[in-house]
């Protein structure tokens, strides 16, 4: 192993010890998100196939506050304002499009996601290029 080759690797170390804290939640906090995104993306994929997903609703109470802006603008452009006035409840399907897209997390969900997915790309970089630095240099 060259000496180039083996302070390379006790930066990476380094890094590696003094980031560790940082980075495991940081991949904890990535990697829920993007098992929800995923989640959420094959439910929206086989809606058609899931029945409950037409029919179940979600009370107001356990949502942000702009569903119930969001559904209030809804019975107005459909004019079913006096109609549906006491429901107090969205689609399901709502939430889970909302989810998928970032929508769940109001006007900052947009940027959110995005960060999330430069995250995800810095760790998988980064953690490939990691395995091949290691992998070239072990003894197996």
């Amino acid at each position: 192993m060259s000496r180039t080759a083996t302070r390379s690797m006790r930066t990476w170390r380094k890094f590696h010890r003094y980031t560790l804290g940082y980075s495991k939640w940081i991949s904890l906090i990535t990697v829920s998100l993007l098992l929800i995104i995923s989640f959420t993306g094959i439910l929206l994929i086989h809606q058609d196939d899931i029945k409950p997903l037409h029919t179940k609703r979600v009370s107001l109470n356990v949502l942000p506050d702009h569903y119930e802006n969001r559904l209030e603008r809804t019975r107005q452009k459909q004019g079913t304002t006096v109609a549906f006035a006491g429901e107090e409840s969205v689609p399901l399907r709502w939430v889970i499009l909302d989810l998928h897209t970032g929508d769940f997390f109001g006007k900052y969900g947009a940027i959110f996601y995005d960060l999330l997915s430069i995250v995800a790309m810095v760790l998988g970089t980064t953690g490939i290029y990691m395995y091949f630095k290691i992998r070239k240099n072990s003894v197996f």
